[in-house]
């Protein structure tokens, strides 16, 4: 069962809101190693249930190539 702070959630972006999450998910990427892996399961599990963005087919390898490139 997904808790409800992982429930199916729209964001609506306004102009320059792009950039600001660029800046925070590469934050992210760059502490992703530092989190718990309690903590990167929810940044996965929310991830997944976003609306309002662009689907993508293979989220979570793309996520985890990402991160990988990052770290090498």
């Amino acid at each position: 069962m997904t808790p409800a702070s992982m429930a199916p959630q729209t964001i609506h972006l306004e102009a320059g809101d792009e950039i600001a999450l660029k800046y925070l998910g590469a934050a992210a990427v760059l502490q992703w190693h530092s989190f718990p892996e309690a903590v990167r399961q929810s940044l996965l599990q929310q991830a997944d249930s976003v609306g309002g963005l662009p689907a993508v087919g293979r989220l979570h390898d793309q996520i985890k190539e990402l991160i990988a490139r990052v770290r090498g």
